[in-house]
């Protein structure tokens, strides 16, 4: 059996016999674009041209070297133009209610929309954003370019009210910052000088004193060990001195020697017994000279009894008299005095050695202890010095800002009437309109095709009978 072959010119005799199956909703399509046309409410845009001016004031005055990004100037121009004090005079002034004014805002947020025309010269540089379009969609032309020039008007007046505020606010909170980090400061250097003044002697930039002090303090030790070993020597000698004199031992000063002194009565005793025993180991008891020496020792001993027999006082009375011997005794105080002092200054000198030692040592740690207090009020007076840099940027950004010398936006083009709504656009609706119907009624002369079952020609005949046709005959016309 001979396959099914279809060919355009079946399609073609489709659409013949189902001419008002896709005819009507052709028809209908275009009755229904026409009617949209005619009844769908227009809407009609109107835009102005916004431009930024150029500041009067080099931007490096006032702190403003780098410029925004243009998507950053795009953004914060939007948020902006769509913010509630601009859209609340705007709906004001177009005479809504205080009840009212929150649904108008809403209505005007959707309406509006911000462009940015094109270039007029393509650059391979970037472009600084510096000219936008408010754009304004209404049912009215008249009210679509009569908003259109008042949402200009109120954004241009709000951007340079909105400056000067921030800028105004700006000043007055870098004063505040500024008078709170002084109060930092002051409180952070009086901790600091509390901290020197409670570690007075320890302190880091003393330790090269205090070791000097010290040098200097072991250097005087030694100095008053020595002068006391000097000192006692002297006092040694003087001691001699005056106990050789006090048992007449040495000749006085003045070469007198007192003979009826103890001690030369008994030197005279144990001379004279010397002698006598020389005298007797030559000669003989009877020789004169042994005789003679037997007196003196007999006289030499009953004065040494008298000598021992007589008081202390008279001893007393007699070194007293001698202004050698009270010489001596004062020199003698004078070096005991002396001593004594130097006694003194060394141990006040072991005790500074070792308060200095004590500094010395307790300088790591008091450096350490002072470092973080240090640390904060260089950061704090860092801090200090900047927020001053600051203040005298804000001030004179703020005064720029009061005197309207820096960037202002102005309406370069107000908005124009518009004369041809872009909603709706008759030719897109009448094609849209006819497609659509011409799509239609093809899928239901299809559809009618596919579900009908009559016999229309010798193919039909062949694919419903599965036999040969034999011959044909022609349409006929009545």
């Amino acid at each position: 059996m001979d396959s099914t072959h279809i060919s355009p010119l079946d399609y073609l005799s489709m659409l013949r016999r189902r001419r008002w199956m896709w005819l009507t909703p052709l028809l209908a399509s275009v009755l229904v674009g026409w009617l949209l046309v005619k009844f769908l409410p227009r809407e009609y845009r109107s835009s102005t041209t916004i431009g930024v001016t150029g500041a009067l004031v080099a931007p490096s005055l006032v702190g403003q070297t780098t410029p925004f990004d243009n998507q950053e100037r795009l953004r914060a121009i939007q948020q902006q133009l769509l913010s509630v004090p601009i859209l609340a005079r705007v709906a004001r002034a177009e005479g809504a209610s205080e009840s009212q004014v929150t649904h108008a805002m809403a209505a005007l947020r959707s309406a509006i929309s911000i462009t940015v025309p094109e270039p007029v010269a393509a650059t391979m540089e970037p472009r600084r954003l510096d000219t936008f379009v408010i754009n304004y969609v209404d049912a009215e032309p008249e009210s679509a370019q009569r908003i259109a020039n008042r949402l200009a008007s109120v954004f241009v007046e709000e951007n340079s009210k909105f400056r000067t505020e921030r800028a105004n606010d700006t000043t007055a909170f870098i004063d505040s910052q500024l008078a709170a980090s002084q109060v930092r400061v002051t409180a952070l250097e009086a901790r600091l000088r509390q901290s020197k003044e409670a570690h007075v002697g320890q302190l880091p930039e003393q330790t090269q004193a205090n070791l000097q002090t010290l040098s200097g303090l072991r250097q005087q030790l030694v100095a008053n060990a020595t002068a006391a070993r000097g000192e006692r020597d002297r006092l040694s000698m003087i001691e001699r001195q005056i106990d050789a004199i006090d048992k007449n031992t040495v000749d006085e000063p003045g070469g007198f020697r007192p003979a009826d002194s103890l001690v030369s009565a008994e030197a005279r005793v144990a001379t004279a017994e010397r002698d006598l025993a020389a005298a007797q180991a030559t000669y003989t008891d009877k020789h004169p000279d042994v005789q003679r020496l037997k007196e003196e020792l007999a006289s030499a001993r009953r004065d040494a009894e008298v000598m021992r027999a007589r008081p202390t006082a008279d001893r007393v009375a007699r070194l007293e008299r001698n202004p050698a011997y009270q010489q001596l005794v004062a020199d003698r105080e004078l070096s005991r005095m002396r001593i004594q002092d130097v006694d003194q200054d060394t141990k006040d000198t072991q005790q500074l050695i070792k308060s200095y030692q004590a500094r010395v040592e307790a300088s790591p740690m008091v450096e350490q202890q002072l470092a973080g207090i240090e640390r904060d009020v260089a950061l704090e007076r860092q801090n200090y010095a900047d927020l001053s840099s600051k203040q005298r940027t804000a001030t004179i950004s703020a005064s720029v800002e009061r005197d309207r010398s820096g960037e202002r936006f102005s309406v370069l083009e107000p908005a124009t009437y518009p004369t041809d709504p872009i909603k709706p656009i008759p030719l897109r609706v009448m094609l849209g309109s006819v497609l659509t119907g011409l799509c239609l009624g093809v899928l239901l002369a299809l559809g009618r095709e596919y579900f009908d079952k009559s016999i229309h020609d010798e193919r039909d005949i062949r694919e419903a009978l599965e036999l040969p046709v034999l011959g044909s005959i022609t349409h006929i016309p009545a």
